[in-house]
């Protein structure tokens, strides 16, 4: 029982600090404008916003009634986030430009993930996180500004 609520609070309070990251990184214009990245045309920002605002909602007590099926979609969710997440990584090791915003979200990510992981459909999971990694390869396109590639390269 105690585990059940400390796994509910964990579903509903990383959605939140997810949503709030993507916020903060759309609304401040200072940090992290050099890097940009868009999945399937729409702003990973809002992307991630719309992820986050779902993730809330299927934790929500009105919507858990119906837990084997909340349980598969958050399975489908985080495992598929899971995979994007290593190739939006691997985008900024191969840049060498961290973003300070994306980074704790995928933490957040991570962390929905490791919590939920003992209640996951395994097969489930396995397919979901190659799938996100496969259609995140196809439909991500991320852009580096240049100037601050060239900026970078000289104060270094």
């Amino acid at each position: 029982m105690k585990e059940d609520k400390s796994l509910n609070l964990i579903n509903m309070v990383f959605p939140c600090l997810g949503m709030g990251l993507m916020i903060c990184y759309d609304v401040c214009d200072t940090s992290c404008s050099h890097l940009q990245g868009t999945f399937l045309g729409a702003d990973l920002k809002i992307v991630g916003i719309l992820f986050m605002t779902l993730l809330l909602t299927i934790a929500l007590p009105p919507v858990r009634r119906y837990a084997s099926l909340i349980n598969h979609l958050r399975t489908l969710m985080l495992s598929g986030a899971m995979g994007c997440e290593i190739l939006l990584v691997r985008f900024q090791i191969i840049h060498d430009i961290y973003c300070p915003f994306c980074l704790p979200f995928g933490l957040c990510i991570l962390v929905l993930f490791a919590a939920n992981v003992f209640r996951m459909n395994k097969p489930l999971a396995a397919v979901s996180f190659l799938a996100g990694m496969g259609v995140f390869a196809l439909f991500f396109k991320g852009s580096v500004m240049l100037l601050y590639s060239l900026l970078s390269i000289l104060y270094s």
